[in-house]
């Protein structure tokens, strides 16, 4: 055998073999409908039911690998995360099959650019059904070369989110010269637009109102300019208007943004609502940006098990700001115990270097290049764009992962 043909099989023999289907289901009739099909094709794969997206990408992530999982979508709020979050955590080689009530091209379409492997409209043909159910490799290729999404979010006010969400956007924009959108969903009291010295324009809040006009040629422009590289999507709702965000404008929002750009960095409030669990839904990656206080060290502990039950898929990166060193009411390591892992990174507080940035409308990085912050900043966007393959391979030389 060549050294070429070893070095392709290798791939292959390493790769863990799939077995079984787990469906996420609404109704009897469907159920029948595949319990029937896998008798008739005499498939050696275990049948298994879930409640919820959230329980089986769980059973995902602590080892369980089946050949199929099968979704149905049709009162879902947030179609495209689900999808998204279901490839992300199962992978290029598990087969996704999209169950739902619109018989639509162009849905199919985006379900498929989502990581869909096949969409079957109900109520379900057997010839449909059979064709998603047999064993043959998925041919969805991990969300259709989507961007990602980066969501930041503070685990207290005054950490210092947006100015880290803003410079890591630039960063990756300026530095990394990839294409980045930054996305303040803060609609009345977002300050992404301010430290940027734009206006924040009206495209959010039309976009978010009128869900049904979102398309690539609305956001383009909808969004405003700061470089080549870099828009931003921003709202300055008055204080008088309420708005009432349907989750499902978020969903397609994030998804034509991810169509467009490689990157997709969000500035997530902290504050609790049915749009966050979408975005945290749509993130491969979550930076919680940590304060080492009582309320701190609770309020970490609460995100890290919202984030392990509705988006097991993404992640976690720990980020120490806001109170440290003396002003610090917790030690470190007895942080880093409670929360069970270490601090991935350490934003030193500069109070000289983010009052410049914040009066010379510009990233902090851009502003004050040269300060111990403006590395660190650099540091953690070379750990969010390594992926979390690359992070994981290097955690484990001490041992396992942890939240």
């Amino acid at each position: 055998m060549s050294a070429a043909a070893a070095v392709a099989e290798k791939p292959s023999a390493l790769k863990v073999e799939r077995v079984g289907v787990i469906a996420i289901l609404q109704d009897q009739p469907t159920l029948e409908r595949i319990q029937a099909i896998v008798r008739e094709l005499h498939l050696d794969d275990e049948l298994s039911l879930e409640a919820t997206l959230d329980a089986a990408l769980r059973r995902m992530r602590e080892g369980e690998n089946p050949r199929v999982l099968i979704i149905d979508l049709s009162d879902s709020a947030a179609p495209i995360a689900e999808l998204s979050a279901a490839r992300t955590v199962g992978g290029d080689d598990i087969k996704i099959v999209a169950l739902g009530v619109v018989n639509d091209v162009a849905l199919f379409r985006d379900l498929l650019a989502a990581g869909a492997t096949d969409y079957v409209v109900k109520p379900v043909s057997r010839e449909a059904l059979a064709a998603a159910l047999e064993k043959r490799s998925a041919t969805a290729t991990a969300g259709g070369g989507l961007g990602q999404v980066i969501a930041f979010i503070g685990s207290r006010g005054g950490v210092g989110t947006t100015m880290t969400a803003v410079s890591c956007a630039w960063i990756l924009s300026e530095k990394h010269n990839e294409p980045t959108a930054l996305l303040d969903l803060d609609l009345h009291f977002g300050t992404v637009a301010l430290k940027l010295d734009t206006d924040p324009g009206s495209g959010l809040s039309d976009a978010l109102e009128q869900p049904s006009r979102i398309d690539s040629l609305f956001v383009e422009r909808a969004m405003v300019k700061v470089s080549e590289n870099l828009r931003i999507l921003a709202a300055e709702a008055a204080m008088t208007q309420s708005l009432a965000v349907d989750p499902g404008a978020i969903d397609v929002l994030l998804y034509e943004l991810r169509r467009k750009f490689a990157w997709v960095v969000v500035d997530l409030p902290r504050w609790v609502t049915p749009t966050q669990r979408v975005v945290l839904g749509a993130a491969s990656r979550v930076v919680v940006l940590c304060e080492r206080s009582l309320a701190g060290l609770r309020d970490t502990i609460r995100l890290q098990t919202l984030l392990r039950e509705h988006a097991p898929q993404t992640s976690l990166l720990m980020v120490e700001a806001g109170a440290s060193g003396e002003r610090a009411t917790v030690a470190k390591g007895e942080f880093e115990k409670a929360v069970g892992k270490s601090l991935d990174a350490a934003l030193p507080y500069d109070a000289k270097s983010a009052g410049a940035a914040t009066n010379a409308g510009q990233p902090l990085p851009l502003a004050a290049p040269r300060s111990a912050v403006a590395r660190e900043l650099e540091k953690l966007v070379a750990a969010v764009a390594a992926g979390p393959a690359e992070k994981t391979k290097k955690r484990k030389i001490f041992g396992l992962v942890k939240w």
